[in-house]
């Protein structure tokens, strides 16, 4: 049977430092946290829970959100986590980010990161539901690239924005955007996306037809075009497999929310326990053992030879943290 190995710690974190965001996007899996409305974290609660991630000998912080830019002491944050000598990148909707960031980010050694951009002009200001927001994230990703960052692009799939996935990374290859690589992720019941979810989840056929984009992405822009999130690879064109990144939550990925509380997951709810009153790596070694012994999964899954772990669990309705994928019976 299957299963997954166990670390005492995650490689690598999603540490969402504040719940605020700027944008207001229709399909927001944190929106019940009212991101508009919420309040930062003190400086002092963040550095405690860097503390305990270097504790745990964490080696990948990735600076979330919300948004982490409209974070106050988004530069401190920078600056101490460095101290700490974690890989530091970050994960953000660019609206915040100029020349003036990106220096800051190169001075504490920051070479990656991920700009979400969901579309065409009027289909992405649709979505986040900021007018501006485009010219606003499109500046963003600019300054990233000519100040010298790594930047992949984030585009989650949606009824509305599905159809333009290639037009959008060829405008950006038109208007001298010299993304490398763009990675799309599923739509999940989650936020503001669980309201009317029947009406609005993508089918199968929707996916393939995301994946044939890709394809034409890899081979006609030159741009490394991927399914950045799990998906059933027993359901997939074998040409295809080469195209999904995968999921390692649980393992080697965790997610850390602006209170301390552990998720395996940046999108599935739940906590495992909170890092500021238990130490991360018997949270990670103990409470998630029942999640990475995959006995809550399909037999068949635990004996598929794909082994992509069921594929997402955040994906199917009201699954929580111990479900198959939504295209799995």
């Amino acid at each position: 049977m299957n299963e997954l190995v166990t670390l005492k710690s995650p490689l690598s974190v999603n540490f969402e430092v504040t719940p605020v965001c700027d944008l207001s996007c229709k399909f927001c899996f944190n929106a019940e946290m009212g991101c508009s409305s919420a309040e930062h974290p003190s400086l002092d609660q963040v550095v405690a829970i860097l503390k305990e991630l270097a504790r745990a000998e964490v080696f990948e912080v990735r600076l979330f959100g919300g948004e982490f830019f409209t974070y106050p002491d988004w530069a401190r944050v920078i600056e101490i986590a460095d101290s700490m000598d974690f890989f530091l990148s970050f994960v953000s909707n660019g609206t915040h980010i100029d020349e003036k960031v990106v220096r800051k980010m190169r001075e504490h050694r920051i070479k990656n990161g991920a700009i979400s951009l969901h579309g065409p002009k009027s289909v992405c200001e649709n979505i986040t539901q900021v007018p501006g927001s485009f010219e606003a994230t499109i500046h963003g990703i600019r300054s990233c690239l000519e100040g010298g960052l790594n930047i992949s692009i984030l585009y989650t799939l949606t009824k509305e924005n599905l159809p333009f996935m290639f037009e959008t990374c060829k405008w950006l290859k038109t208007n001298s955007i010299d993304i490398d690589e763009i990675n799309a992720g599923r739509l999940t019941p989650y936020g503001k996306a669980r309201s009317d979810w029947e009406k609005n989840k993508l089918l199968f056929d929707d996916y393939l037809n995301a994946f044939s984009q890709m394809e034409r992405i890899r081979e006609e822009l030159g741009i490394l075009a991927n399914l950045g999130d799990a998906f059933p690879l027993c359901l997939l064109p074998k040409k295809y497999h080469g195209f999904v990144v995968g999921c390692w939550q649980g393992t080697g990925f965790g997610h850390i929310d602006y209170m301390g509380n552990v998720r395996s997951c940046s999108i599935a709810k739940g906590s495992y326990g909170n890092i500021l009153e238990t130490p991360l790596t018997e949270i990670w070694t103990k409470k998630l053992a029942h999640f990475r012994s995959l006995k809550w999964l399909p037999e068949k899954c635990r004996k598929c030879d794909n082994f992509c772990g069921g594929g997402c669990s955040a994906s199917q309705y009201g699954g929580g943290m111990y479900a198959a994928d939504e295209f799995i019976a």
